[in-house]
């Protein structure tokens, strides 16, 4: 009997590894594989706040006509449109015409949720997501999970890898962990619902 519960133990240890070693490759791939995309095109932009030139990015897709509006998700609430624009690297009459700043998004979760109400909001069902490629995998999950009918077309700015440096190394490391967290919500709902 115990020596069929230590199988049993064991058994589900490997699942486990096994299970990770997977999520772990598959979430390092698809953040690298989802760089910069040349023919990225939708009715709408978003562009996750939070760094590596994700905004300006954004701006830039939007001043090429990749969509007819940008939404800057997550801005800091206190910083002024005049002071995002000129961080976005925006002309004036760009920003005005077709850029919309989203301040209610703490977080990945508040950004899936404000990017969704504005892409209903203008009647968008595909939208190109701006943000860094190693939170391109979790960020694609959340906004699925907020938007399961919107085609999203996924733009990853270029971070360093995660074997560059050790700070890489931590950051890609930490995504991961949230990403496997997302992950298991995700399946778990699928389960339940």
């Amino acid at each position: 009997m115990i020596r069929a519960l230590f199988g049993a133990v064991q058994l589900i240890a490997f699942i486990i590894v096994l299970a990770a070693v997977f999520s772990g490759g598959w979430f390092l791939y698809s953040g690298l594989a989802h760089g910069p995309d040349g023919e990225a095109r939708g009715d709408g932009i978003v562009a996750l706040t939070g760094g590596e030139a994700r905004v300006q990015t954004g701006v830039r897709l939007l001043a090429e006509e990749r969509g007819q509006r940008l939404l800057i998700s997550g801005a800091n609430p206190i910083a002024t449109l005049g002071e995002i624009r000129t961080a976005a690297g925006a002309e004036s009459a760009l920003f005005e015409c077709c850029v919309d700043v989203g301040i209610e998004a703490a977080d990945t979760i508040g950004n899936a949720a404000e990017t969704a109400a504005w892409a209903a909001g203008h009647g968008y069902s595909r939208l190109v997501v701006v943000t860094s490629d190693f939170h391109m995998p979790r960020a694609l999950l959340e906004l699925r999970s907020a938007m399961p009918g919107t085609d999203l077309v996924a733009y990853g700015v270029k971070t360093a890898p995660p074997w560059a440096d050790e700070r890489s190394a931590r950051r890609w490391a930490q995504e991961y962990l949230k990403y496997a967290a997302v992950q298991a919500r995700v399946i778990r709902d699928r389960v339940a619902g």
